[in-house]
């Protein structure tokens, strides 16, 4: 029977043979968790890039600079009167511009034509068949939609709508992210549970060790029964079944750890926080308080929008326009005859104009048929919205509801294991007396494990939903 003793206790020094490393605080592990994990570090890199492609949006506002150039050489002889006539025409031309498009649709451009140009007529027509022509003209253009883009409507609803886009996609990482962390810290939870489950194996494999000594020794001066000493062992067996599944459950766990440091060793173990300290914050603080909406709720939101300015943009663009032109402009020319210019003929002449351009697209049949397209994916982003909503405040309230029957059922288990404890201590004197079997005594000792796991499961349950309210309900702020 002493080589039964023995073998246990081996056993249990076998299982215990792993020793924690240094401290992890959550928070410690939350930032260990943001350098290292792979998933958050992708997720985070999609954030930044679409914050980092919102600049392009403005695009459209920034001035940009444009030119040309051109040249052209007409040999065709036409008459230029009827005194004299041309052999040739050569002509270099080109324009520089700078140009913005301002928030009230006002197209502007300020810049310079200007050309170079040899004539050549026919001999006799004048004094010098050979003349050089410089044109330099400074102009400022103006240009204004009367009706698709007056007051900038068009543009404006383009950039409302790829904003709205960007934001639910932010949204929807942001959720993700949030998801991921909340995994990461249920992770860290668990292992501290897991560990918590084997300190307590550990406490009840000794209680019936030492029930199953006092029993050998009781059975071999005849004073207990052999199936007292059998129901000992069993138990005993029993025990150290228990401890060695809840050693592997601590394994899943600590690689489950490891996995969101991104750590492929998995005997690296780190010491955790205790879960029994979290429980105990909720006696001082036992309420869930809802500080923003879900993320996956404003990205459903943020739908609607993009869907309405879509449409909005839509019907801008596909209907008739009316656009005001002007524009004005200062023409030097300059003018000799042969290899060098020894005259001005004209000065500087100022010049303007202004006009009218209408659009209208005759694409009527398509109309119809575009707009019910934008009609129904704004429909089907507001149905959706909808639905996420009442989704998320059932939710909530489940959440809630969750929250108060877990704290119940903690206050209740842990008047159970109270009770348990002074029955099992009942037990275990009236046994010393003999006034009770080693059966009944095992029997509420297993009540007493039963009602202490109780008490850890009840915890571990309320800091998960706790964790839960915290990661999807505390607000995500601005996103943009």
């Amino acid at each position: 029977m002493k080589q039964f003793s023995l073998l246990f206790s081996f056993m249990l020094c076998f299982i215990s043979v792993f020793v924690y490393g240094e401290m992890l605080t959550i928070d410690g592990y939350l930032y260990m968790v943001a350098k290292n994990n792979s998933d958050l570090k992708s997720i985070q890199a999609s954030i930044n890039a679409v914050k980092g492609k919102l600049a392009e949006i403005e695009r459209v506002y920034a001035y940009f600079f444009s030119a040309d150039l051109s040249y052209s050489d007409d040999k065709s002889g036409r008459p230029f009167s009827q005194l004299a006539k041309l052999n040739e025409v050569s002509n270099w031309n080109y324009s520089t511009s700078v140009n913005k498009q301002f928030v009230t649709g006002t197209q502007f451009s300020l810049g310079i034509n200007g050309s170079y140009g040899t004539y050549d007529y026919v001999p006799g027509a004048f004094g010098d068949p050979h003349y050089n022509v410089i044109d330099i003209s400074p102009f400022v253009r103006l240009e204004q939609s009367l009706w698709k883009d007056i007051n900038g409507g068009s543009t404006k609803a383009g950039i409302y709508k790829q904003k709205a886009s960007a934001k639910s996609a932010l949204y929807l990482l942001e959720y993700k992210k949030q998801k991921l962390l909340l995994d990461a810290r249920i992770a860290y939870w668990n292992l501290s549970y897991t560990r918590t489950v084997i300190d307590f194996r550990k406490v009840s494999f000794d209680r019936k060790k030492r029930l199953l000594d006092w029993n050998q020794r009781r059975y071999e001066m005849d004073l207990a029964e052999r199936s007292d000493l059998l129901q000992s062992q069993a138990a005993v067996k029993s025990g150290g079944l228990n401890l060695k599944l809840a050693y592997e459950d601590e394994n899943r766990a600590n690689r489950a750890l490891n996995q969101f440091l991104n750590i492929k060793d998995d005997k690296l173990r780190y010491d955790v926080e205790k879960f029994e300290d979290k429980g105990n914050s909720f006696k001082i603080d036992g309420t869930l308080t809802k500080k923003g909406t879900r993320a996956d709720v404003l990205a459903a939101l943020e739908d609607v929008n993009t869907a309405l300015y879509d449409q909005e943009a839509s019907q801008r663009t596909r209907g008739a326009d009316l656009i005001l032109e002007g524009k004005y402009s200062l023409n030097g020319v300059e003018q000799s005859s042969g290899k060098s210019f020894d005259h001005i003929k004209n000065g500087d002449r100022p010049s303007y104009s202004l006009g009218l351009k209408y659009t209208l697209p005759l694409d009527f049949k398509l109309r119809k048929a575009i707009d019910k397209g934008y009609e129904a994916a704004k429909v089907s982003a507001q149905t959706a919205a909808e639905s996420a909503v009442v989704k998320e405040n059932n939710d909530w309230v489940q959440l809630l509801d969750s929250w108060d029957n877990a704290r119940i059922r903690t206050e209740l288990a842990i008047e159970v294991e109270k009770i348990q404890k002074q029955r099992y201590e009942e037990d275990r004197n009236l046994l010393k007396r003999g006034r009770t079997t080693t059966y009944m005594v095992l029997q509420s000792e297993d009540d007493l494990d039963a009602a202490t796991l109780n008490v850890f499961k009840s915890i571990l349950e309320l800091i998960q939903i706790n964790e839960q309210a915290k990661a999807f309900y505390s607000g995500v702020g601005e996103v943009l």
